[in-house]
This record gives structure tokens, C-alpha cells and sequence, in this order.
């Protein structure tokens, strides 16, 4: 998972954006915000004594300690507040606190939190990270306590909630091999610190990379329920745009309910306290520059027929490559048509030449002998985005694809291709990683390919093929040796990236890169159109399913670099103009006003493919949210009467009327309100 920098002024990256909305898009974005503002909460008194903070669910990571989003102030809280969004998670570092040691300096975070009360924002600090002269921090307690002390009793008349570490499952976050028993008794002993300051502050279990459950329940044998009021996990993934990626982010937060109930004897609220979605502007374009690099070399005349490119709602690693997202990664105004899996087997190689599977290391072995025929036949197979043929997916009865428990040994899979993968861990001496360079006379459009700037440690031979085929390297490792065996120390040239021409008894061609892709899919990018969708579905579901609050990763963009996702997670562009993200986050608090209550209702229809959520608002109306997560379907909706307000996933008004209607239901969440309102998918 792509994560931040440290948040001390002097190790933040930020700088301007480079890439904006067009002057259009963004006039309509900003038209949009201004009708949805939300009112400023304020948990001061007059005379800056503590209150209690909002019940409000909506928070946003910023990284108000120093930097770009600290000069922003306090623009970027008045937007904050606008948008709804009552929460704002922060770094309060030690080694931003305590420089040099034994000099204490709060002056940088006062400014936050007085920023903070005057635009009705409340802060969830996080106690984090080491310092030059106690690292890593579990191993210096004595002085990790003294920096919790004081920084606790500074603010305790202000701030609440304290969170303790974050990440503590990944090794460069916790600054030493993660290790469950170690955290449990570092959140002892911080927890019954800030307890000893004030008995009535709440301590935040350390928000969790991913949703790691073993590590979270070895902490919790080893103690760790006693010391916590909330739990916290940061179940990054990609969209939620099919109902297995529903049913398993639902799977996921329930594990953590269970978990707590089952070893700490009662629930405790569950937190995320990030998730969200990157949109750098070059998503997908090493994948463009491959596969369009890879189609100039066998096609040079042009393609003879159209792509036909993997969509398919059931199988995972297709999940969120829509249209708008293979357009990112094929050439540029390709000719191609989306097709679910089970259709590739009945491809036809004159109507459809090329055929790309989705970016990464799964293959469908279901339909091997089905694709393996379609190159037999002349058809080109492109993979890309890790070794190919790596995990076997397969095809329960119930429809859905899933990776063996015990995955089949990849080599023989990917011979029957014809394609002999070397790597470090299967072929001795093969080097773990290594630099790269495109190879002599590569088409126009690899030779963009940024191979300076990769690395590889995945590799290709021409073992397996017979008499007539060939085999033409596109990416080579540069300046790379054989590590061990009887090659050591002699030149190692296989590549990372290649073509498989067959002219033997096979007619066809398959293009492999194992460089690990920068395509959007299943992961935590998307683009720009998308972001608002997928944070939006995940914080309705998320609420529906029993998180109590839920902080959005991140606010304002750094857009430094147009490469590093890290720099386009936030929802706001780094001038503060505003992405999708918080539009729909603005739209969302106005639908679903801080107070409002989950309604019970049939989350999906019979269909299983609408997800339908409903609650009732503080000003009594009820409201619903239906959506497709796969795309477009046609419904019945059924309402008791005429909405009072109906818009979509960024406020646009719909028109609705009472009685039985067909609706073209899509990604874009509907919103319905009304007054005892009663709202049924009938199909």
C-alpha cells in the first residue's frame, strides 16, 4: 500500500499541482460545492474548555502538523467544514515536538487546534514514530512515555481521542520486523499513561494497514483488548464496483467486530481511519506504452479487427476497469469492446486480433485450454503487470473467481503457454532485483517507457519453444550477473519484457512485461471520475456495517510528481480546488446528516446486483442511497410518494415520482428523501 512521508515540517514533500481539472469541469465542481454547505459544529466554550467533540461519522487525514496542508490553514478547514466533514485526523509527531532533545515545542500544533476550534473541526491525533536518539520507539519507553505525557497533558483540555502509532503492522511504520505481542505491551503502557493524565481521554487502537486480523488477534492475546477504547483498521482496496468486492468489505469489518467481542467481552466502536483512492494523472501509461509498443511491432500496418479487453463483474481482477479505465491503458483511440471472461472462449482471432487480460499476476485457469486455443488459432494474448500465470484463479458454483488456498505450482501452467518465467526463488543465481533498459529498436511508443526508473526481478526465456517460433526481448536487466550456480558472476541478459512469436504449429503471438504495472484495477488508484464513487459507496457501506467514523485518505493532494500515487489521494487538488472526491463527500453529509440512523433494510435486491442502504435523517425524513456496483441496470423502483429531494452522487437533481418507475440504476449513487418514504427495487 502506498503510504505518506513523515509529517515533521522538514520531511514533507509538497508542492503545486501540475495537472488540474479544465477550467470548465472545475466550474462546474465548484458550483456544486457551494450549494452543499454544511454548518460549522464548534466543541469550544468560550473560555477554551473542553467539551465533548461531534458524534459526527465524517473525518478527513490531513497533515496539519507542518507543511503544505499546515500553510493552508485555515482555508483547507473552512473547506473541511463545507464539505460536512467534522474530523481531521493529524500527525503529532515526536520528533516535530521534541527538536532537538530535551527542547519541547508545541508552537506549530497550538496553531492547528486553534485553527481547529475556531472552524468547528476536531482533531484525532496520532502519537507516532521515532526520534534520532530513541529508535525505534517501542524500545526506548522511558523516553516514548515522557514525549506521551507531555504531549497528552498539553492538549488534554482540547482533544479527546488519542491514537497510538500508526501502521504498527508494516516494518518501515513500526521501525522494526511488526511484531503483534510488541505493540500490546507498547499500547499498555501508553494507554495507562494517558489514563493517569485524565481517566476520561479515549485511546485509539493504532489504525491497521489493510485488515490484517491475525496480527490484530495475536495483539489481543497478548493483551492488547484492556488498553483500547476504539479499534482501527485502513482497509485500502479498490473500488467497490461488483457485490463480491461488496460481500468481502463487509467480511472484512465484521472479522474486526468479532475479533473484539470475542476476546475483549463486548464490542468497542471499529474506526477507518484511512481509505481512499489516488488519481494520478499517468495512471496507466506504462501500461499504454507496452501494450501499444507490443501491437506497433506485430501490427505495423494496424490492427486487422478490434481489442477485446477483460471486464467482467465476477472476476476480480477486472473489477473497476471500466471503460474509462482501459481507455487509460490502451492505445491511444483503440477500437476494442469489453468482454466478461467466460466469452473469451469463444473468441475469434480474425474479428479480435489482440486480447488483454487484466494487469497483474492472476490468470483464469478455468478457461486455459479456451485462451490457449485462441493463440493456437492466431490470436495475440497480451499480459502485463507481474509474472503471468502466477494465481490460478478459478470458478466456484457460486460464480465467483477465487485463488486456491494452495496454489498450483505456476511453471507448469505458464509452459503449456510456451512462456518460461525465471525468478530468484525458482531458478537459482536468478538476480532478486536489478535496473533496466529497453532493448535495440523498440517501437515508438515502448521507447517512452520509463525502464530507467524500474527495477526487475522477474524474468523470461525462449526455453520452451519449438522449431519456427521466436522470441523478441522489449526490456532487459542492465549490467546484471548470474548471483550463484555454475553462470556466477557471468553476464545474465534474460528479460523482463518480451514476445513469443509462434510460427511452428501455433499461429499466434503472447506479449509478457512481469514489471509490476501502474494500471488501475483492483487497487487503491483510480481516475479522477471515479474517486468520488468509490468513497462515497465505501463510507455508505462502511456506516451501514457498523463503523462508527470513518476517515478519508486524504484531503489536500501534494501533485509534485505526476508518477507517485502518494502525491493524488487527496480530495482536494493541492491549489484547494476540489476533486470528485469531495464532492461526493459534500453531496454524502448532506444526504446523511451527522445523527443519522441506519434503517434495517434488504441491502441488495433479489437480483444481488443493486445495493440499496436506508436511514433515518435527524430532521426525521428518511432517506435511501441505491447504486449499482457493477455498472448499469435497468430497475423498478417503487416509491410511496413523490421525493422530496432526489439527486445523485454529486448532487445533481433526479427526477422521481411516486408509483412503480423504471430506472437506469448505475455506479452514480441515488439518493431519495422524503417524509416516511418508502422506497422497494422491485427487480
Amino acid at each position: 500500500m502506498l503510504k505518506k512521508s513523515i509529517f515533521h515540517p522538514l520531511f514533507q514533500r509538497r508542492n503545486r499541482a501540475q495537472v488540474r481539472l479544465t477550467s470548465a469541469s472545475s466550474a462546474f465542481l465548484l458550483s456544486v460545492a457551494c450549494c452543499l454547505l454544511a454548518p460549522a459544529v464548534s466543541f469550544a466554550g468560550e473560555n477554551g474548555a473542553f467539551q465533548q467533540p461531534s458524534v459526527s461519522p465524517y473525518g478527513t487525514c490531513s497533515h496539519l502538523g507542518g507543511g503544505q496542508e499546515h500553510d493552508a490553514m485555515p482555508r483547507n478547514m473552512t473547506l473541511m467544514r463545507e464539505a460536512g466533514i467534522e474530523w481531521a485526523r493529524a500527525d503529532f509527531s515526536w520528533s516535530g515536538i521534541e527538536r532537538p532533545q530535551g527542547t519541547w515545542n508545541f508552537e506549530h500544533l497550538d496553531r492547528v487546534v486553534k485553527n481547529a476550534e475556531e472552524q468547528g473541526i476536531h482533531i484525532l491525533p496520532i502519537l507516532d514514530y521515532s526520534t534520532s536518539w530513541a529508535s525505534p520507539s517501542y524500545k526506548n519507553p522511558e523516553l516514548w512515555l515522557e514525549y506521551v505525557r507531555r504531549t497528552v497533558t498539553h492538549f488534554k483540555d482540547k482533544i479527546r481521542y488519542w491514537e497510538v502509532w500508526n501502521e504498527q503492522n508494516l516494518r518501515n511504520f513500526w521501525g522494526d520486523t511488526p511484531d503483534p505481542e510488541e505493540y500490546a505491551k507498547f499500547l499498555r503502557k501508553t494507554y495507562l499513561t494517558i489514563k493517569e493524565i485524565d481517566p476520561e481521554l479515549l485511546v485509539v487502537y493504532g489504525g491497521l494497514a489493510g485488515v490484517p486480523a491475525e496480527f490484530y488477534e495475536k495483539s489481543l492475546q497478548a493483551g492488547a483488548g484492556e488498553f483500547f477504547d476504539v479499534m482501527n483498521i485502513h482497509p485500502y482496496r479498490g473500488g467497490l464496483v461488483s457485490q463480491q468486492a461488496v460481500k468481502h468489505f463487509k467480511e472484512d469489518i465484521q472479522k474486526f467486530h468479532d475479533l473484539t467481542v470475542r476476546y475483549c467481552g463486548k464490542t468497542k466502536p471499529l474506526w477507518i481511519t484511512e481509505m481512499g483512492w489516488a488519481t494520478p494523472p499517468v495512471l496507466g501509461q506504462n501500461s499504454r506504452y507496452f501494450i501499444s509498443g507490443v501491437i506497433e511491432k506485430l501490427f505495423p500496418n494496424g490492427i486487422p479487427g478490434k481489442i477485446a479487453a477483460v471486464w467482467d463483474m465476477h472476476y476480480p481482477p477486472s473489477m473497476g476497469l471500466n471503460d474509462a479505465m482501459w481507455k487509460k491503458m490502451l492505445p491511444e483511440n483503440a477500437d476494442f469492446e469489453l468482454f466478461p471472461i467466460e466469452k473469451t472462449a469463444a473468441l475469434d482471432p480474425k474479428t479480435f486480433p489482440v486480447l488483454v487480460l487484466p494487469p497483474g499476476e492472476d490468470f483464469p485457469v478455468t478457461y486455459a485450454d479456451e485462451i490457449r486455443n485462441y493463440v493456437k488459432n492466431g490470436g495475440t494474448l497480451i499480459l502485463h503487470g507481474g509474472v503471468p500465470f502466477y494465481y490460478q484463479m478459478v470458478r466456484g458454483e457460486d460464480g465467483y473467481w477465487v485463488r486456491p488456498e494452495k496454489n498450483p505450482y505456476a511453471g507448469s501452467l505458464s509452459r503449456s503457454f510456451r512462456v518460461r518465467v525465471l525468478t530468484w526463488w525458482t531458478d537459482k543465481g536468478t538476480p532478486e532485483h536489478t535496473p533496466l533498459e529497453l532493448a535495440p529498436n523498440v517501437s515508438e511508443s515502448l521507447a517512452k517507457y520509463p525502464a530507467e526508473k524500474l527495477q526487475g526481478g522477474r524474468f523470461f526465456s525462449d526455453s520452451e519453444l519449438k522449431e519456427g517460433d521466436s522470441f523478441e526481448p522489449l526490456l532487459l536487466p542492465k549490467d546484471a550477473q548470474w548471483t550463484d550456480g555454475p553462470a556466477k558472476g557471468t553476464k545474465f541478459d534474460a528479460p523482463c519484457a518480451c514476445i513469443y512469436r509462434f510460427a511452428s504449429d501455433w499461429k499466434g503471438n503472447i506479449a509478457v512485461n512481469a514489471v509490476m504495472g501502474d494500471a488501475p484495477g483492483n487497487t487503491n488508484r483510480c481516475v479522477e471520475e471515479n474517486q468520488g464513487i468509490f468513497l462515497a459507496q465505501s463510507i455508505l457501506l462502511a456506516l451501514a456495517n457498523g463503523v462508527e467514523r470513518y476517515f478519508s485518505y486524504e484531503f489536500q493532494s501534494v501533485e509534485r510528481d505526476d508518477v507517485d500515487p502518494e502525491h493524488h489521494f487527496g480530495i482536494m487538488h493541492a491549489d484547494l480546488t476540489p476533486k470528485t472526491g469531495y464532492l461526493a463527500y459534500q453531496t454524502l453529509t448532506k444526504a446523511r446528516p451527522a445523527g443519522s440512523v441506519n434503517v434495517p433494510v434488504r441491502e441488495t435486491a433479489k437480483d444481488s446486483r443493486i445495493c440499496l442502504l436506508s436511514w433515518k435523517r435527524p430532521d426525521g425524513q428518511t432517506a435511501y442511497a441505491v447504486w449499482a456496483p457493477c455498472g448499469t441496470e435497468m430497475c423498478t423502483l417503487a416509491l410511496s410518494q413523490k421525493p422530496a429531494a432526489a439527486f445523485d452522487v454529486y448532487g445533481q437533481k433526479v427526477q422521481l415520482k411516486e408509483g412503480v418507475q423504471k430506472r437506469e440504476i448505475t455506479q452514480k449513487i441515488l439518493y431519495v428523501i422524503g417524509k416516511d418514504l418508502q422506497l422497494k427495487v422491485l427487480n
